[in-house]
């Protein structure tokens, strides 16, 4: 499953901080089961974005959890517009057909 990722640093930041969150990212390995499809820093240094493909909720987990002491994460599930988009047009014709 498809996952955008995105991520802002926790308040309390320092110099000390970003170092050692660089260093542990660098020696990170994701877990079996997430893959990076792409991963973008902000340009204003404040976070980034990523979409991950994910097998389960607990990969998501296993993922995430050694960076929860530095980011807030906001994970959203999404749809690729290919199959998104029947998906919707079957919606829109389901509320058309009630009067």
């Amino acid at each position: 499953m498809l996952f955008a990722v995105s991520f802002t640093p926790r308040s309390g930041g320092s110099e000390e901080r970003d170092k050692r969150t660089l260093n542990l990212f660098t020696q990170w390995k994701p877990p079996a089961g997430y893959e990076f499809k792409a991963f973008y820093d902000y340009a204003d240094g404040d976070g980034g974005i990523a979409i991950v493909d994910a097998s389960s909720a607990e990969v998501m987990l296993e993922a995430h959890a050694p960076w929860a002491t530095f980011f807030l994460f906001t994970i959203r599930p999404i749809v690729d517009v290919e199959k998104s988009t029947p998906i919707l047009q079957k919606s829109n014709a389901w509320r058309d057909s009630i009067r």
